[in-house]
């Protein structure tokens, strides 16, 4: 009997210990509690939570488009006179954008057809075969680096010279630094930096332009212009563009600037190169009187 009773309270008492164990776990958590949970570092829900956002690169609008003809083998060169050739025949004519370089679209043709400058060697183009008459006052005068291009008469007495951005870019893959353009006596030229007028065309989306006149007491009229429309004509403001005259060394030569905008003349000291030329910089149109 005492054995059964002995059972029974140790059955009562194990009952009361489990029911004390489930309340204190489904108790609710103190303030102390939050506490400590809320000091513990915050784990992410979602992957975005930390996610960098991208920055988008910018997008190049392709505002300045530019056409390039790629030749196939052995197209066909035509003379055109003593500055320029005619290149023709089929090939891939390219739409591409000056800004970023990218290629907007690509046509294979049957015929297409570019004018481009000579590329002279001993008096010869070995690309269309043109041949100088005779020995001209510029074949001494072009040191390495250097290309002599002559202007055309007009037959109202000026002289005149139109080069494209891919004319001025064939003469820089030819490893043509200054260009040198002259009249019909060669006493007065117009030296040109191939790479800073091209780089100005290429911005322009035009054409570049020398006007010129030599006269008899070796003055020069010189006129450079960009020109992206027909009958449109800008002054061409750039460093890089200089005028030489072959006057022979003298104690020193004075240029006197008359410009065509009505501004009053102004003097300038020539500066003596050993390679037999005097030179001052290109300012504007107008023109560029020797003072003796």
């Amino acid at each position: 009997m005492k054995r059964k009773l002995i059972a029974a309270a140790v059955l009562l008492l194990l009952l009361f210990s489990l029911a004390g164990l489930s309340l204190a776990e489904e108790a609710p958590a103190t303030p102390t509690d939050l506490t400590e949970s809320a000091s513990e570092p915050k784990t992410p829900q979602t992957p975005w939570e930390e996610a960098e956002i991208a920055v988008p690169e910018p997008v190049c609008a392709h505002e300045n488009v530019s056409q390039i003809i790629y030749f196939f083998d052995s197209p066909s060169y035509t003379t055109l006179g003593p500055a320029t050739h005619k290149v023709a025949g089929p090939g891939v004519v390219a739409e591409v954008c000056r800004d970023c370089g990218a290629v907007l679209s690509e046509e294979t043709v049957d015929y297409a057809e570019e004018i481009r400058p000579h590329s002279m060697k001993k008096g010869v183009c070995p690309l269309c075969g043109y041949r100088q008459e005779t020995a001209t006052v510029e074949d001494s005068r072009d040191a390495p680096g250097e290309r002599t291009l002559v202007a055309q008469p007009d037959g109202s007495g000026l002289f005149f010279l139109t080069l494209t951005e891919q004319d001025l870019a064939a003469l820089e893959n030819a490893k043509v630094k200054v260009l040198l353009v002259r009249g019909e006596n060669g006493k007065a030229v117009v030296a040109v930096d191939v790479k800073e007028v091209r780089q100005e065309a290429r911005r322009e989306a035009a054409s570049f332009s020398i006007e010129m006149s030599e006269q008899e007491d070796g003055s020069l009229f010189a006129g450079l212009s960009l020109s992206n429309a027909p009958g449109r004509k800008d002054e061409l403001d750039i460093e890089g563009v200089s005028l030489r005259f072959y006057e022979g060394e003298m104690p020193a030569l004075k240029i006197a600037l008359d410009p065509t905008d009505g501004d009053r003349l102004t003097e300038t000291d020539g500066v003596w190169n050993e390679a037999g030329y005097w030179t001052v910089p290109y300012v504007s149109e107008g023109y560029y009187l020797v003072v003796k």
